[in-house]
C-alpha cells in the first residue's frame, strides 16, 4: 500500500505555519506531503520555498484564494487509489511525533472507521459532546458523527462513495460527517492520542520567523492580514440553502452522494455536478478573501 498523502493548507499567518509545519514534519513516519497555499500575501510563500524534506512532493500556490475546499480537492485529485488522505490545516500544531502511526493503528483495528480526527485538549467539554468510546484489544477511539475538519485521516475506500469535498455546498466538515455516516458503510470519530493544539496567534517576539519577517517595517503582522481578509463565518451563513438543496437531491434520487471536482474532469463527466453553485462559492472567496 502507498504511504498516506498529507495535505497541508496555508493562507497567511506565517507565524503559525512555521511552527506547525515543523511539528508536522518532526516524525519518522513516512508520507507524501502536498503543501497548498491559497494566495498568501504575507511571507508564507517565501518561507515555504525554504522548507526542504524528501517527503514533500508538491508545493502549489494558487494565485487566487478560491476557498479551502478548492485547495483540498486539488491535493485530493493527486491521491493514488490506495492512499489514505490526511488533511492538516496550518493552525494545527501536532504534539506527538508518531501521529500518522496512531491514525493507522486505529484504522487497521477498526475496519468500520472511515474518518478520524485529532483532538485538542478540552474539546469534548468545550463542545459539550459525549462521544461513544470504542475499544478493541487495547486500541480505542471515540465514535462521533460530526468531526472537526482541521486534522482528519480518511480511509481510501471512503472516496469510492463520496468522491471529493463538496464544492457545490462548501459544507466541509459538517457535510463530510453526514455523507460518510448516513450514506456509506463507514463511521467517523475522534482519536485523542493524536493530540493537537490550535493556537490562533503567535506574538511577534516569539515568532520563529521574526528575523526574516518583511511585515515589521510596514507596522503590520501576518495575523492582521489574515483577520482583514477572513470571511468564513459570514460565508457559513450563506451556504445553508445549498446544503438543503444538495441533500434533497440525494434523498430524491436525482443524484448520488458522490461529489465531483473542478480538478478532476473525469469525475465531472461521470457524476452530477452543479457547476453554477460551485462557481458561486469560488467567486465568493475570490471577491472577499484575496
Amino acid at each position: 500500500m502507498s504511504v498516506p498523502l498529507v495535505c497541508f493548507i496555508t493562507w497567511n499567518r506565517v507565524g503559525l505555519t512555521v511552527q506547525n509545519l515543523q511539528a508536522l514534519l518532526d516524525t519518522t513516519d513516512d508520507f507524501e506531503l502536498y503543501i497548498i497555499d491559497n494566495n498568501s500575501i504575507d511571507d508564507t510563500w517565501e518561507y515555504l520555498q525554504t522548507v526542504e524534506d524528501d517527503r514533500i512532493k508538491c508545493k502549489k500556490r494558487f494565485m487566487e484564494n478560491c476557498g479551502v475546499v478548492y485547495a483540498i480537492n486539488y491535493a485530493l485529485s493527486k491521491r493514488k487509489k490506495d492512499q489514505y488522505f490526511i488533511l492538516v490545516e496550518n493552525d494545527v500544531y501536532i504534539k506527538i511525533k508518531e501521529w500518522i502511526s496512531k491514525f493507522m493503528e486505529v484504522m487497521n483495528r477498526f475496519p468500520e472507521v472511515g474518518l478520524l480526527g485529532g483532538v485538542r485538549e478540552g474539546l469534548f467539554k468545550q463542545k459539550k459532546i459525549n462521544p461513544k468510546l470504542c475499544s478493541k484489544e487495547g486500541i480505542s477511539y471515540y465514535q462521533y458523527k460530526m468531526v472537526l475538519g482541521c486534522c482528519n485521516c480518511i480511509r481510501p475506500e471512503v472516496f469510492d462513495y463520496i468522491g471529493y469535498w463538496n464544492e457545490e455546498t462548501y459544507g466541509a466538515d459538517i457535510d463530510m460527517g453526514i455523507r460518510i455516516n448516513d450514506y456509506t458503510p463507514y463511521c467517523t470519530g475522534y482519536l485523542p492520542t493524536v493530540q493537537l493544539i490550535q493556537p490562533q496567534y503567535v506574538c511577534c517576539d516569539q515568532c520563529l520567523y521574526k528575523n526574516k519577517c518583511s511585515l515589521v517595517k510596514n507596522n503590520t503582522t501576518c495575523f492582521d492580514i489574515h483577520k482583514s481578509n477572513y470571511c468564513h463565518d459570514k460565508f457559513a451563513k450563506l451556504i445553508k440553502e445549498k446544503e438543503a438543496i444538495y441533500f434533497e437531491e440525494v434523498k430524491s434520487g436525482k443524484r448520488s452522494i458522490f461529489c465531483a471536482s473542478i480538478h478532476d474532469s473525469d469525475s465531472i463527466n461521470k457524476h452530477y455536478y452543479n457547476k453554477k453553485m460551485a462557481e458561486e462559492n469560488f467567486q465568493y472567496f475570490i471577491r472577499n478573501a484575496n
